[in-house]
């Protein structure tokens, strides 16, 4: 059985799950900025991933996913959250660099027709926007 991430934990802690976070926390269980690769943790180990509102903050996106797919196991989930496109919390938190619509991880999909800039191959389970306090979209993938 493999270990269960929550990267960007903050100070959410979940049982099961090593929080990891770039500055240390009562959650935090590893210190690192998701920034830098490879993540401390072996290939082929994570049964699941939680990123929840993190990927917005980080720089480069394509490198995260391949990093993601690295470390996990086959049959992984990673569950994504993150603020949609069109919401004002996307675009009035300055630390966002990124922003996502419902499609944005069919690029990780090997049946995208522009699948060629990664080498992640994702299967997308779900998507689902929900109507929250700035519109809240949550993507699994495995």
């Amino acid at each position: 059985m493999g270990i269960k991430l929550n990267l960007g934990c903050g100070d959410k802690k979940i049982a099961g799950f090593i929080g990891v976070d770039h500055i240390k926390t009562a959650a935090a269980d590893v210190v690192h900025d998701l920034n830098i690769m490879p993540y401390p943790f072996t290939a082929d180990s994570v049964d699941e991933i939680i990123a929840d509102n993190v990927l917005e903050h980080l720089n480069d996106i394509i490198a995260v996913m391949e990093e993601w797919h690295r470390l996990c196991r086959p049959g992984a989930i990673i569950k994504i959250s993150l603020p949609y496109y069109k919401s004002s919390g996307a675009f009035s938190d300055p630390t966002h660099k990124h922003f996502f619509t419902e499609n944005s991880f069919q690029y990780f999909s090997p049946e995208h027709e522009y699948h060629f800039y990664t080498k992640a191959k994702f299967k997308i389970l779900k998507t689902k926007l929900l109507a929250k306090d700035y519109n809240d979209q949550r993507h699994k993938l495995r």
